[in-house]
């Protein structure tokens, strides 16, 4: 082999490395889940009652991402309001549609955030009274910074995959806060009008996975012939399964990616 190709094969090698630390986003759309912790904040409800108070933790949740906006990017959270916030007990889906604000090999800031008019009436637990609330508008957003850990277990359920991202509150109060508005008792009158609001928010999370940035493109948790079979099968082919680094085209790149982590496990 000439130098010139030693030199050339070096490079690849050293841009594959840096490759797969910089797909931060790639990693978390393949692991396809969000494991998140709410840890503490608080609440202020204004106009036609006044509260405020803490709000209390809750069980780590499991997210499942999906393209809910069919923008091709599949980070977007279904997220039910009381798995989120049980005290509350607001029966109400919202769709968190997930943007990536900016990305390099060290971190990513990715935020979620919905703005919606229910016009429904729901029940709400209002310092525990259940109260009838026509809601108007449901907003809210979440913003984290993204940096890559080693594969590790999942810190919340060991059931649950293994993770290879964490994720950190970002952004403050401005990125992270649950909005509320309508009228008490369902009837629209201006009187009865009120705005609650949870911000400082402090949570937690993680996602990813030993994925196929890692050259694991058929999950099994190591790098190995299968990994390799599948991408020659599937070579030149857009098969998602098989592009190991998320590009839309399984090639030269992907199958690098599998050689050169060939014999790999998560932690290792």
């Amino acid at each position: 082999m000439s130098m010139r190709k030693v030199l050339a094969l070096s490079a690849l090698c050293a841009a594959l490395a840096t490759t797969a630390n910089a797909q931060l986003v790639t990693n978390l759309e393949q692991g396809g889940k969000v494991y998140w912790r709410f840890n503490s904040g608080q609440y202020s409800i204004t106009g036609a009652l006044t509260l405020s108070g803490d709000v209390d933790s809750s069980d780590p949740l499991e997210f499942t991402l999906q393209d809910l906006n069919n923008d091709g990017l599949a980070i977007d959270i279904e997220l039910r309001v009381q798995d989120l916030f049980p005290d509350l007990e607001i029966q109400y889906t919202l769709n968190l549609i997930g943007t990536v604000v900016s990305e390099n090999a060290n971190e990513a800031i990715i935020r979620w955030a919905a703005d919606e008019n229910p016009n429904q009436c729901v029940w709400v637990s209002l310092s525990g009274t259940q109260v009838q609330v026509l809601i108007t508008r449901l907003a809210g957003a979440l913003q984290a910074r993204v940096t890559p850990v080693s594969c590790q277990a999942n810190p919340y359920n060991s059931s649950w995959q293994n993770v290879t991202l964490q994720f950190d509150e970002n952004g403050g109060d401005e990125n992270n806060f649950l909005l509320v508005e309508g009228y008490l008792f369902c009837f629209p009158n201006q009187q009865l009008f009120a705005q609650a609001r949870i911000f400082d928010m402090d949570w937690e999370a993680y996602g990813g996975g030993f994925t196929g940035v890692f050259g694991n493109v058929n999950g099994d948790g190591v790098v190995d012939d299968a990994d390799l079979l599948q991408v020659l099968f599937n070579f030149g082919s857009d098969d998602a399964a098989s592009d190991a680094n998320g590009d839309g085209v399984v090639d030269d790149a992907d199958l690098l990616l599998v050689l050169f982590n060939f014999g790999a496990t998560c932690g290792s």
